[in-house]
């Protein structure tokens, strides 16, 4: 009691220095809390950089001419698929088809259609999901494993069919040879129900826009039970986490895959990688930059806290040498002395930093910006004050007692 009493005393007795020292509390706090939110915001627009700017990749041939018609072997699809650092992989297989079974040597005339097996709607350039009309539980189609198809709205026209129907498709897989020339060979003649219809596709980048889609999973199944090395013909994808951009170019190193050389032989083969990360890596690295930079200084930021919390005290308090050296003539010890004053200031200070802080959150609206901020803050300055206290209290009483202000 004798402590609360006699702050409230001094307090009254001082009130304009009272005043100041909080609002040069509050003011001094929201630079400081100010400091740490640049730092906050950074870390933010780092973390959601990748949301902004997906890194994306695309399976190429080794001199990087081709991203669609290649042969990109199981394996390298399989790894891709298991990979935690690829996100939203997408694959198609392409093949040729007609309707119904015919003989081999009428294949020129009947394979009249295009057939793309996919796993995305993103695998097919120039389509997307509101292009496709899908019945009422194919939802799933491009990861189902039940033999169903989509179908270019004017084929179904064509050949008098409805979503519901099944058509038989004989489907002929392509393959090239050693001397890179395309060939086709039969696969399998597949009874497949029509589960929907899409628009026709217009694309620059596409081959060959596909009349008939097929689940992925289904072509590759089909390959299996004919026995027949199965290969996707495009391949794409974006990095899981662009933050650890390093460890997946480490990965993908290790899964085979080879950076693109302009210089190499044209081929079929998607063994080379394009990731499409310049932008990203840009402004990844002044993000990171910046935040180093902010962060290098704290030192500084603390050295300067702690020295106006020791300036503005001492010039506040050292007025008050007198009281302080009276105090210690009546008897009372320098410890005392030394802690009545500290709880004074300490008290001061932590009602402007609570006043700074509901300013804080309301002006920035992040709470634990301000808690971290004010805890640093509090240990600072106050330290600062508790130093300016020192020196004071190393005043002799005599010396203190007789001086004139």
């Amino acid at each position: 009691m004798f402590y609360l009493h006699t702050i409230q005393c001094n307090m009254k007795r001082n009130k304009t220095k009272s005043i100041i020292t909080v609002c040069i509390c509050i003011f001094v706090f929201l630079l400081f809390d100010l400091y740490f939110n640049n730092i906050y915001i950074n870390k933010i627009q780092l973390e959601n950089l990748a949301d902004i700017i997906p890194i994306y990749c695309r399976v190429t041939n080794l001199n990087g001419s081709l991203e669609t018609g290649l042969v990109i072997s199981e394996d390298l699809v399989r790894n891709l698929q298991a990979s935690p650092k690829v996100k939203d992989p997408a694959f198609t297989v392409r093949m040729v088809g007609g309707v119904g079974e015919f003989p081999l040597d009428d294949w020129k005339q009947k394979l009249n259609l295009s057939v793309v097996g996919a796993n995305t709607v993103s695998a097919i350039a120039g389509l997307s999901q509101e292009d496709i009309r899908v019945e009422e539980g194919a939802a799933d189609f491009f990861t189902s494993t039940k033999p169903v198809c989509i179908i270019n709205a004017s084929i179904i026209e064509k050949y008098q069919l409805e979503i519901g129907d099944t058509i038989t498709l004989n489907l002929f897989y392509q393959y090239y040879d050693e001397r890179k020339e395309l060939h086709y060979s039969p696969l399998e003649l597949m009874p497949l129900e029509i589960v929907g219809a899409m628009e026709a596709v217009f694309s620059s980048t596409e081959q060959m826009p596909p009349d008939v889609l097929l689940p992925f999973e289904v072509v590759r199944e089909s390959f299996h039970r004919r026995e027949i090395a199965f290969s996707a013909d495009s391949a794409s994808f974006y990095v899981a986490d662009p933050l650890q951009l390093n460890a997946f170019k480490k990965e993908m190193k290790s899964l085979g895959f080879l950076n693109r050389t302009p210089t190499a032989e044209y081929s079929y083969q998607g063994i080379a990688l394009s990731v499409r990360d310049t932008t990203f890596r840009t402004l990844a690295s002044q993000l990171r930059q910046s935040i180093d930079t902010l962060q290098s200084i704290f030192p500084l930021i603390c050295i300067i806290v702690i020295f106006i919390g020791y300036i503005v005290s001492f010039l506040l308090i050292s007025s008050r040498q007198q009281e302080f050296a009276l105090m210690r003539a009546l008897g009372a010890g320098r410890r005392k002395c030394f802690l009545l004053f500290l709880i004074e200031q300490a008290s001061l200070i932590f009602l402007g930093e609570i006043i700074g802080g509901g300013a804080a959150v309301l002006l920035f609206r992040q709470a634990s910006v301000v808690a971290t901020a004010g805890n640093i803050f509090l240990f600072s300055y106050l330290l600062g004050c508790m130093i300016a206290l020192w020196r004071m209290g190393k005043t002799s009483v005599m010396q203190a007692l007789f001086c004139t202000e």
